[in-house]
């Protein structure tokens, strides 16, 4: 959806990978953490057009799992926990609390956190049809292509097809970029440390 909207025109559309790049001022939000916050966006922006993705919840829960939580457990987020102190240390607290905020007290038992994520987004979906008016909000599948979304926001249509791109594939490229700006970024941080810790260690061993 992020790429669709900047085709019309919604440059820096914000989106979670948003979070670790501090973006300039957005014309348009989507996925999360935005979705978050429904109520104070439609608060701040009233006039503000929505589009509703529609996405079976199991089939969003199934993504979501393999991606984004497979992404959570990674290993090497436990290393970089101790060596990336600016940038880790906040964003893993971060989203801890935004989940729990959605989806309920994360459980280890497999059934219950399926239970709880799909009821908390069941629930936003009902939060976002409550608060927003139908005028303003647009009940959308992606499969439909370009031609509702243009309507809805009064653009032509683009020659261009109507973009795919945030599958499995996409993503796990986009994770081994963040990962290897992670570990730069860690690299830069406890430079000054290894090279000390070894300038020591070198003149222990010359002088001993």
């Amino acid at each position: 959806m992020q790429a669709a909207l900047e085709d019309l025109g919604y440059h820096s559309t914000h989106h979670m990978h948003h979070t670790i790049q501090n973006p300039a001022e957005c014309l348009a939000v989507v996925d999360l953490p935005a979705a978050a916050f429904i109520p104070e966006l439609h608060a701040a922006y009233p006039d503000a057009k929505v589009i509703v993705i529609q996405r079976d919840p199991e089939q969003w829960y199934d993504s979501c799992y393999r991606t984004v939580m497979r992404f959570a457990s990674l290993p090497q987020l436990k290393v970089l926990y101790f060596l990336d102190r600016w940038f880790v240390v906040r964003f893993a607290p971060f989203m801890d609390c935004l989940f729990t905020c959605l989806f309920g007290t994360a459980v280890k038992d497999p059934v219950k956190m399926r239970e709880n994520w799909i009821r908390g987004y069941l629930n936003a979906y009902d939060d976002v049809r409550r608060i927003v008016p139908p005028e303003q909000r647009l009940e959308f599948s992606l499969n439909q292509g370009w031609e509702p979304i243009c309507k809805f926001l009064g653009h032509k249509v683009p020659k261009k097809p109507f973009p795919h791109v945030n599958d499995s594939a996409t993503f796990d490229a986009g994770i081994n970029v963040l990962l290897k700006r992670m570990w730069i970024r860690a690299a830069k941080q406890n430079l000054p440390f290894v090279l000390g810790t070894l300038a020591m260690a070198m003149a222990w061993w010359i002088c001993g």
